[in-house]
């Protein structure tokens, strides 16, 4: 377990509000991509062609509707931040490139970072075979929540900055290429999408499951913006994951922020944070 060293500049209680804000009001506002100021601006004047040409990709190439939630500009376009609206639920993005000397959307070169989109279909088809596990881990949660005044992200954050896969305030999921277990299951839907919940669940393959591959990340803030990450909290969220065996399956990461999101990058990580220097396995 790691605890950063509290410096005059990094104390909870010394937040530069030009680069801070409460995780309670954090919407996503003051995110940035370098370079990203002009083609932002063009992305914006032209929001109903990105957005289709977002859309169409992603229902051409995974058979996912989406709705648009933000639009970030970066070097070489506008980076796209979505969230699907089928029953599968996650959170991602898509890159829109955009010519930018003649303002110009390129519509047809659409693209995603390599295996994010195909990572967050696997994690939100691990997390919908598995709800009674992920019900467990809600519970815990939000008993955390009550007992020690932590929060998680708000809801606007994670649509308008989130893209990390099967979000919820608390934590994150996603499957990797690796994880052979989910393949069969991950195969079913992208061959027939309306597979029943059943079907998908009878193809996962237990045999094969590798918690290596199946990664769960847990966040938690303080609540009270002047209060230093929770030590006690923080060993009770450890002890809930080694210790429940009704959890999902998988390499967990633990992390217990302050009150504040580092604005320009949606992070909560900082020097004061309390972090797991080794992911917790649970794989039985």
């Amino acid at each position: 377990m790691d605890k950063g060293l509290n410096s005059k500049e990094q104390n909870s209680q010394d937040r530069p509000k030009d680069q801070y804000e409460s995780v309670l009001t954090y919407s996503g506002d003051g995110y940035d991509l370098p370079g990203g100021e002009e083609n932002e601006k063009i992305a914006k004047e032209n929001k109903d062609a990105v957005v289709k040409a977002t859309k169409d990709y992603l229902y051409k190439q995974y058979n996912i509707e989406v709705e648009v939630h933000n639009m970030v500009g970066n070097k070489d376009g506008v980076t796209v931040f979505f969230e699907t609206t089928g029953r599968l639920h996650f959170y991602s993005t898509a890159i829109v490139p955009i010519d930018t000397e003649n303002q110009r959307i390129l519509s047809d070169n659409v693209w995603t970072l390599d295996g994010k989109i195909k990572n967050s279909i696997r994690g939100a088809l691990y997390a919908y075979i598995n709800e009674e596990p992920f019900k467990e881990l809600d519970k815990e949660m939000e008993s955390l929540k009550q007992r020690y005044d932590i929060v998680g992200r708000s809801l606007e954050s994670l649509q308008n900055v989130g893209g990390g896969g099967y979000n919820t305030p608390f934590y994150h999921v996603t499957s990797t290429k690796d994880d052979m277990a989910m393949k069969p299951v991950y195969d079913l839907y992208l061959h027939n999408p309306d597979s029943t919940k059943e079907a998908l669940m009878a193809a996962y393959d237990s045999t094969k499951f590798d918690a290596t591959y199946v990664l769960i990340n847990i966040e938690g803030f303080m609540k009270n913006e002047k209060t230093e990450p929770n030590q006690d909290a923080f060993d009770k969220m450890e002890e809930m994951v080694k210790e429940n065996n009704m959890l999902p399956l998988g390499t967990y990461k633990l992390f217990l922020h302050d009150g504040y999101v580092q604005k320009n990058k949606g992070s909560g990580l900082k020097m004061n944070s309390i972090k797991y220097s080794t992911p917790i396995i649970k794989d039985n």
